[in-house]
């Protein structure tokens, strides 16, 4: 692994000086807190106001309605008392005073983003706690003073509905519905002393592990996974390796691009669940317990993959550095995913040399680079130029499906030999293309330019049976069925139009001497003919394939450059679009469309 300094990449241990994610989710429960507290004083001023309406059924009962009236405005100011100032959880982890509504300006910006993304909204500055979540169990807005004078057999048989709903379901948007009804619907049928929501690890274990396996991953599952371990770890229930590991990788892909940013947040959480940190003391207030420390986890060679894949991502060298560090304290040894995590690095910072030593001490410690790896030196080589060494790789993958009979100086017995020793890639026998190869090579050959090798490679792909696991089978014939064209590649091929494409050669007039009638006429491969031909194929898709807008964009770009801007060639084929997929768009697209038909945007709509 790579060796040097982390002085560079200043990532401070403390976690009272760094924003925490998973703190700054805690807070949502400690707000719930205050919501809690209030709707006991709600509780205490119904039951007063019940004893005055008994006490005005006879006249000797004046003293007492006077008390009661008395009782009423001694809770009600205490309410106003109690909503102004609650005990909640600071973020250094002390007991203190602060006012409900507002949270202060440094955090209350953060910590109302995580309750709007994780689906959560803010409690705090409401003084009201009739407020629900829309839910497919609750249809209105209830006082929870009259859910009081429900029989608890009911709730409870409601409450153990949800919980079987949320340990039935089998996708995130359900399981994560349930959930969220659960802690707003029930709070004081589930809340402990520290007003935490107790759902059973089971059922939460459960929520974390379809979080954990939903790709891609986004900022708003990174929050909920970090709400879902808060809650694990806050009703005092262990949070699995496997757990932290997911959200470390949530946490390093929040984005669609990674920064050092993102890898500063996988260090945190990676702190967090190797560093064994004492319980917080909440204070003196006997409705609040203590909460639970941070269980010390020990990390597996995933943990530290992860943490080396986001640092490669990041492209910044001293998160590489550092995560090679990390990995090389810990003891462990690498795997081969390790290995290969670092080719994107090298692949988007142009080292093939770094490549080529990556597969040498794959060889040397006795990992096959297996297809993953080999798509992924085809990309390396393929984004970096290297078109000779990607179709040489291609040639002997597709050797090992269908043999070359051709025996020679350039057979395929040299083409292996310059990979093994070259290259340093060796390609076992049993190893063939998937979908993976056929589009990486489709997108790589257009976007150099090499229209017709893209177009081969596409028909090899449509012409090989599918035999990956998971393809589907001909009902008829038992057998693979063949690849079927994808999005991936029709798109590569249309940005290669959109790039490569000339406009139609003029006509030449009658030539007059000798040499311009001998002259050759250049024809370009990226003509509109071949387009016709891709958008005719393009056109023939199944009926649920629905593409991008980014991709119906390119295609509209294709035409106009391959037809010398012509207008009629446009519409016509922006009403076809339309036609076929159902047209509106916004955006770019629409600004397109009003520049094409006009502002009065005749035909298509």
């Amino acid at each position: 692994m790579l060796a040097g300094s982390t002085s560079s990449i200043r990532l401070s241990p403390a976690s009272s000086q760094v924003s925490c994610w998973l703190r700054q989710v805690q807070q949502l429960f400690a707000l719930r807190q205050a919501t809690f507290r209030t709707f006991q004083v709600h509780r205490r001023i119904h039951a007063a106001r019940m004893v005055k309406e008994r006490a005005q059924g006879g006249v000797s009962c004046a003293v007492s309605e006077h008390k009661a009236s008395d009782a009423l405005a001694a809770l009600v100011d205490h309410s106003d008392k109690t909503v102004q100032q609650t005990r909640v959880l600071k973020p250094s982890g002390q007991d203190g005073l602060v006012p409900c509504a507002p949270l202060p300006t440094d955090e209350s910006r953060d910590v109302e983003a995580i309750h709007i993304h994780a689906g959560i909204s803010s409690t705090h500055g409401q003084q009201n706690p009739r407020h629900h979540y829309p839910n497919p169990y609750y249809t209105g807005h209830q006082n929870p003073i009259d859910s009081l004078e429900e029989t608890p057999p009911d709730r409870l048989k409601t409450r153990q509905e949800l919980l079987d709903s949320l340990l039935r379901a089998t996708s995130v948007a359900d399981g994560w519905e349930v959930y969220r009804t659960l802690t707003v619907m029930f709070p004081h049928h589930i809340h402990h002393l520290s007003g935490v929501p107790n759902i059973p690890q089971r059922h939460l274990h459960h929520l974390a592990r379809l979080l954990a396996s939903t790709k891609p991953r986004t900022r708003t599952l990174f929050l909920r996974l970090s709400a879902v371990l808060t809650m694990l770890h806050r009703s005092g229930y262990p949070i699995y390796l496997w757990e932290w590991n997911a959200l470390l990788d949530c946490a390093g892909k929040r984005w669609r691009k990674c920064s050092l940013e993102d890898y500063k947040a996988a260090v945190e959480v990676f702190n967090k669940m190797t560093t064994p940190r004492p319980s917080e003391n909440l204070g003196d207030d006997e409705n609040l317990a203590a909460e639970p420390g941070f269980g010390h986890v020990q990390p597996d060679i995933i943990t530290y993959t992860t943490l080396l894949y986001i640092a490669g991502r990041s492209l910044d060298p001293s998160a590489i550095r550092h995560a090679s560090n990390l990995l090389r304290a810990s003891g462990l040894p690498p795997n081969r995913i390790t290995h290969l995590s670092l080719l994107y690095y090298y692949t988007r910072t142009k080292q093939l040399s770094g490549v080529r030593s990556t597969l040498q001490k794959m060889r040397e410690q006795g990992f096959e680079p297996g297809l993953d790896g080999i798509n992924a030196c085809i990309w390396a080589y393929a984004r970096n130029g290297h078109m000779d060494v990607a179709s040489t790789i291609y040639r002997v993958l597709r050797h090992n499906l269908q043999p070359e009979l051709d025996v020679g100086e350039y057979d395929i017995e040299a083409a292996v030999n310059y990979l093994l020793d070259v290259e340093g890639i060796a390609i076992r026998d049993n190893i063939i293309p998937d979908e993976i190869t056929y589009t990486s090579l489709i997108q790589a050959f257009a976007y150099h330019g090499q229209i017709m090798k893209a177009l081969h490679v596409f028909v090899d792909m449509l012409s090989t049976p599918n035999k990956e696991s998971k393809a589907p089978i001909n009902q008829q014939t038992g057998e693979p069925s063949l690849y079927q064209p994808t999005l991936a590649a029709f798109r590569g091929i249309f940005l290669g139009f959109a790039r490569h494409a000339q406009k139609p050669l003029p006509l030449r007039p009658t030539p007059g001497s000798l040499s311009e009638r001998l002259r050759p006429i250049q024809k370009n491969d990226w003509n509109l003919d071949n387009l016709h031909q891709v958008f005719k194929s393009f056109m023939d898709l199944p009926v649920d394939v629905m593409p991008s807008e980014r991709l119906i964009y390119w295609i509209l770009v294709s035409f106009n450059k391959a037809s010398g801007n012509d207008a009629g060639k446009l519409r016509k084929v922006f009403l076809q679009l339309e036609q076929r997929f159902g047209g509106g768009w916004g955006g770019r697209l629409d600004e397109l469309r009003k520049s094409i038909f006009g502002n009065n945007g005749s035909g298509g709509q």
